[in-house]
């Protein structure tokens, strides 16, 4: 039964591996993508052609990582689905539908240097989050990953994508829509040791004059 498990999990983890076929980055290295090759959007995704361009990719099943301590913007950009969806980064949270819908264009921020958030369908406590994003097959739930693009517009260095796996599933990854912007921001210890240089510098300055 052990031998068996530990197959099953050399399996999965050769499929993964497998899969995770691109290494792409963004705002110069701060943002990466890891996983599967980005594929065209699909044709049926409901703000093709209008608030992102017709040939954008994306990669589904992969993960972001933050490489660094960061400012990081979160701006939701809206859905398409029946389900009640949410997404939660850092204590905050958008949702679709209810009495607690979000607005187009909001938006929270947080100071981070690991990107950690969530998808949910319809307010169940399991769902899908970065960085465990399935490399499987449209059955599952699942967010989509586009880098440097525009959105209505606006140039996000990430946007999210995900599917509710409902309707089918449609696999078509516009069932709430998240944008992402990073700012790198310098650690507390790098400050500390350019104030103590800076002071250095100060005192050799004072000492040859």
């Amino acid at each position: 039964m052990k031998f068996g498990k530990l197959l099953a999990g050399l399996t999965l983890a050769a499929a993964v591996t497998s899969a995770q076929s691109a290494v792409l980055d963004s705002n110069d290295g701060l943002l990466t993508y890891t996983g599967p090759s980005f594929v065209d959007v699909a044709t049926n995704n409901d703000f093709l052609d209008d608030e992102i361009a017709a040939g954008s990719q994306y990669g589904i099943g992969g993960i972001l990582e933050l490489n660094g301590m960061a400012d990081l913007t979160f701006t939701y950009l809206g859905f398409e689905a029946g389900y009640d969806n949410d997404f939660e980064a850092y204590n905050n949270t958008f949702s679709n539908r209810g009495g607690n819908a979000s607005t187009v264009g909001d938006s929270f921020s947080a100071t981070a240097d690991e990107l950690v958030f969530s998808f949910y369908a319809n307010n169940v406590n399991s769902g899908v989050e970065n960085p465990n994003n399935p490399v499987v097959g449209n059955q599952y739930q699942s967010f989509a990953v586009m880098l440097d693009s525009m959105w209505d517009g606006v140039m996000y260095d990430a946007i999210l994508l995900f599917d509710d796996s409902g309707a089918g599933p449609d696999d078509n990854h516009d069932d709430l829509v998240v944008g992402l912007n990073a700012v790198a921001v310098s650690e507390p210890a790098t400050l500390a040791l350019m104030g103590l240089g800076l002071l250095g510098l100060g005192a050799a300055r004072r000492r040859q004059a």
